[in-house]
């Protein structure tokens, strides 16, 4: 059996980052020691990709006034190939992005071999006319609609979809937990409950969510699951473990708002 952890983590580069780029990366090697991470709200240090890392990003970011985005990383000899904007041929898949930068597409090789596919996103906090509407509710839908023709191509037995949605349990689509499997909720019953999760989509005694994003300016120090990881139903079998939020890295709010999550394959 060959192991791979992967995890995402929102950086927080939009606003006041909280640590160097360089740091944010060393930690996620050292700390989170995830074989593939994907970093939203992310950027690849000023001088390349540290050493050890090969990443997946849009140069750009989002846009010359958002200069940050969606990288997807690997190491541990993990390779990642860059499909971001579709594949031609056989199995491939077509894809349009309405925000470029928020998301990276990336198949996973392990010693040659395709293990996942891994949807990068991060639900931008805007509508269609750029309006700032301070969640993912408009943003989220309209780019799982644009990942449906990969999710139907034979890449969709092994994909993984993950980063920071902006968007509360109680406010995810439905129609994403109709053709995947959220790996936090799926697992919840093996975690104490989150005392004080907000909107959260269970009742109180079973929660089982992350404390993943911590809100600065909220009085009574809501807690917030707004970073996930969804899997196809065929990766099910093959995930071992589930964990992250601040319960499982304690002083993550230095590092900054969000916290990681992090799941196990064993293929």
């Amino acid at each position: 059996m060959q192991a791979m952890k992967i995890a995402t983590w929102n950086i927080k580069q939009a606003v006041a980052p909280r640590k160097p780029l360089q740091e944010l990366w060393n930690f996620a090697a050292d700390v989170i020691d995830a074989d593939v991470m994907v970093f939203t709200e992310g950027k690849v240090p000023g001088d390349g990709v540290p050493e050890g890392w090969t990443a997946v990003w849009r140069d750009e970011g989002v846009d010359d006034k958002r200069t940050w985005g969606t990288v997807i990383a690997a190491r541990n000899g993990v390779e990642i190939v860059d499909i971001t904007n579709g594949v031609d041929g056989d199995g491939g898949f077509v894809i349009s992005h309405s925000w470029p930068g928020t998301v990276s597409i990336v198949d996973v090789l392990q010693e040659g071999k395709p293990v996942l596919t891994i949807a990068g996103i991060y639900g931008i906090t805007q509508d269609a006319d750029g309006n700032q509407v301070g969640h993912g509710g408009h943003s989220v839908p309209n780019i799982l609609n644009e990942l449906v023709d990969l999710v139907n191509s034979p890449r969709g037995e092994r994909l993984v979809i993950a980063g920071d949605f902006n968007l509360l349990p109680a406010d995810m689509p439905e129609e994403l937990y109709e053709i995947m499997v959220d790996v936090v909720e799926d697992t919840a019953d093996l975690r104490e409950p989150l005392d004080g999760c907000t909107a959260c989509s269970f009742d109180g005694e079973s929660c089982g969510h992350l404390w993943t994003h911590k809100d600065d300016s909220s009085e009574d120090n809501a807690m917030h699951n707004i970073d996930y990881v969804f899997i196809a139903p065929e990766l099910a079998g093959v995930c071992v473990d589930v964990y992250g939020g601040e319960a499982d890295f304690e002083g993550i709010w230095e590092m900054s708002d969000h916290a990681p999550v992090v799941v196990e394959f064993e293929f």
